[in-house]
């Protein structure tokens, strides 16, 4: 199988994907002020899947991502700009090609959970169209002929399909009935003959001398089964051909007849998904693999490891053959310009990342991203109130934990707590270290009651020797005891100011747990009914108002969780995705759920659906953006702007295309910064 087919999910917690936002300024008569709109912040890099360079312009380049992202870069890869590209399901853009006799003509494979298709820009990814007839054809890779530049070949899942009017008709070349060639996922073609194709399949290479009239297996000296990733034919001497596969790399002076294996990469890294020789010099050869990039100079006698990062697709700048790009699986692009011998990352504007949590730590902002590498998330610091982030790296501690929430103290940025599904861990110097933290509950046991008889002497008797022990003896008090627990689900961690002090909650399977000393000692709050705590929700002024959402029903909280009160939601529980308490009590209370936003004006008591400009669909997110009566909605992919407390709603627009927010989040009602976090694109934020 190839890198990474598709991502099933990116989703998180309970939310669902939406998005859609911005806000536009009126024109003034004689100067237009700015529009303020959402900002695409990073944490920029993230896996980029494909790359692509503009043979006659080559500081133009394109870079494919998951979720049908697409980026442009026109400064060699200084600064990128998301392209408005058709939104798949749970897709990946493979392949992207410039069309090498037009700079303005591009093609772009997919593959998504409904097939794919190819997609087709005549004005250099301004717009895009699918290409007709490779509608729900999933495609995985791109090739153009150097001798006859009209000619180009897709590799699909359904076989080898052949273009000879620069893309704009298609028809499929390898035999339909030809199960072993059912899934293309490499293509080359030979630099002097057009008709001498390349085919890279699961079920090894493939060959056609006479432009796909008839095929030929080529896999004598290549490993049995082999998944073929990629394939180059060197543009001087078409007769040596290399390609890359799950068992290694290969090499054929004889068009493919007859393989070598290359030695000398190590077993652990031999899954390589891209072989590239050096433009000016042959017997250097570039391996691309799971573990990082390999460099040959002697022909693949022996290799020397660059980096250490799986790279997913290589490209050579043809005006300046010692620069090269690369699309790195987490890490975003990468580009050297000394043969690789030092790769920089280049990913302002590139930023293919779900977001799985974001916390204020201090004046800091923490972030951890929902991808994984080696089954570690990553964590990363904005000193800057989002506009920049930076990674933390070498996080000692949790090397292979995959968290999914993280919190901080308010009144200093050393102290972070974080948490996977089944353990929390604590660092006390910024995220560099971390410890596990035991979960100790807190429990006061009352102590026993006397029985009593019921007879008149008995009591009487009773009586006078209690008076006589209360003279001498002191009521017997609670007993306070502490026990570790195991948690089964840990769904988010929340930090709570009261005053100067900070008060850490914990949403689990237990409980709503809380804890007054940063975590090292628990008390389970009192919840009626089922104990099982999925997310809190708390007033942006930190008045101490809470609302908890748990297994049954939301409870409300006016004392910072001392005292709970159960709200009688006329909807079930599991239905909620998110609460917005207003700063001000006198404006509603709002609750996004499945089938539409209801809103409060008593304090919970009674109940209404809001459909004043807002559907009564599923809102996945609501948020009060300060002190006064202004709050945001996610509905659908769509936002919705109150400025009444939710009595009128109208749609805002967005600059960016197909933006799928799917959380909204403000720190307080003093931060004056709304953010979106999103499960593709990152944290965005607005002003």
């Amino acid at each position: 199988m190839s890198r990474k087919m598709i991502q099933i999910s990116r989703t998180l917690g309970t939310t669902m994907l939406a998005g859609a936002v911005g806000l536009w300024a009126a024109s003034a008569p004689v100067a237009t002020t700015p529009a303020p709109d959402w900002k695409i912040a990073g944490p920029f890099g993230g896996t980029a899947t494909t790359l692509a360079l503009d043979p006659e312009k080559p500081s133009v380049l394109l870079a494919g991502g998951l979720n049908s992202l697409l980026f442009k870069s026109e400064d060699s890869g200084v600064n990128w700009e998301l392209l408005n590209f058709p939104k798949l399901s749970l897709s990946e853009v493979t392949s992207v090609l410039v069309d090498p006799a037009d700079s303005n003509h591009y093609l772009a494979g997919v593959i998504s959970a409904l097939g794919g298709g190819m997609f087709e820009s005549a004005d250099a990814g301004k717009t895009w169209h699918g290409v007709k007839g490779m509608s729900d054809v999933g495609v995985r890779a791109l090739a153009a002929s150097a001798s006859n530049p009209s000619r180009f070949v897709a590799g699909t899942l359904r076989g080898v399909w052949l273009s000879d009017d620069s893309g704009k008709t298609w028809s499929r070349i390898s035999d339909p009935l030809n199960f072993e060639m059912a899934a293309s996922s490499a293509v080359a073609i030979d630099t002097k003959d057009p008709n001498i194709i390349y085919a890279g399949t699961s079920h090894l290479p493939w060959k056609t001398t006479d432009g796909g009239k008839t095929w030929e297996s080529i896999h004598t000296g290549m490993i049995d089964d082999s998944d073929v990733f990629s394939i180059y034919v060197n543009p001087s001497d078409p007769g040596e051909v290399l390609a890359s596969a799950c068992s290694g790399l290969y090499l054929s002076g004889s068009r493919g007849d007859q393989w070598k294996k290359l030695m000398g990469i190590p077993n652990t890294s031999r899954r390589t998904h891209v072989v590239r020789e050096d433009p000016t010099n042959a017997s250097t050869i570039y391996a691309g693999t799971t573990t990082g990039l390999f460099k040959s100079t002697n022909r693949g006698g022996t290799w020397r490891t660059l980096n250490d990062t799986q790279v997913n697709l290589l490209v050579f700048d043809p005006s300046r053959p010692s620069t090269m790009y690369l699309a790195l699986e987490y890490s975003g692009i990468g580009k050297s310009n000394d043969g690789g011998e030092a790769i920089d990352l280049t990913n302002h504007g590139f930023v293919d990342r779900s977001i799985a949590a974001v916390a204020r730590s201090g004046n800091k902002l923490v972030a951890i991203d929902g991808a994984t590498v080696d089954g570690a998330s990553g964590m990363f610091v904005s000193n800057d109130a989002g506009e920049t982030w930076t990674q933390l790296h070498h996080m000692h501690g949790v090397e292979g934990v995959h968290l999914k929430s993280i919190t901080g103290l308010s009144s200093e940025d050393r102290i972070l707590l974080a948490a996977n599904s089944h353990n929390m861990y604590k660092s006390i110097d910024g995220g560099l270290t971390w410890k596990p933290l035991p979960v100790r509950l807190v429990e006061t046991i009352a102590p026993p009651v006397e029985s009593t008889k019921s007879t008149t002497t008995s009591r009487s008797v009773a009586r006078g020797k209690q008076a006589a022990r209360s003279r001498t003896t002191q009521p017997a008090q609670p007993t306070v005891k502490t026990r570790e627990v195991r948690l089964s689900e840990i769904s988010a961690l929340y930090t709570i100011k009261n005053g100067t002090k900070d008060f850490i909650f914990a949403a689990t399977d237990l409980g709503l747990l809380r804890s007054d000393d940063d975590g090292e000692r628990w008390t389970v709050v009192n919840l009626t009914g089922s104990p099982a705590v999925t997310a809190l929700f708390s007033s942006p002024n930190n008045d101490g108002r809470l609302v908890v959402r748990a297994a049954g029903a939301l409870f409300l909280s006016k004392d910072y969780g001392e005292h709970w009160d159960e709200l009688r939601f006329p909807v079930p529980a599991s239905d909620v995705h998110s609460v917005a308490i207003p700063a001000d009590p006198d404006c509603p209370l709002l609750i996004a759920t499945r089938t539409g936003l209801y809103s409060s004006s008593d304090g919970g008591t009674r109940w209404s659906l809001n459909t004043s400009g807002l559907p009564a669909s599923t809102v996945t997110s609501v948020v009060y953006a300060g002190k006064d009566r202004t709050a945001y909605a996610v509905e659908y992919g769509q936002l919705y702007e109150t400025t009444d407390g939710g009595t009128a709603w109208k749609p805002v627009p967005t600059a960016i295309p197909n933006l799928h927010i799917r959380q909204l989040w403000m720190p307080d009602s003093a931060s004056g910064r709304l953010y979106g976090i999103t499960s593709d694109l990152g944290i965005l934020f607005r002003d």
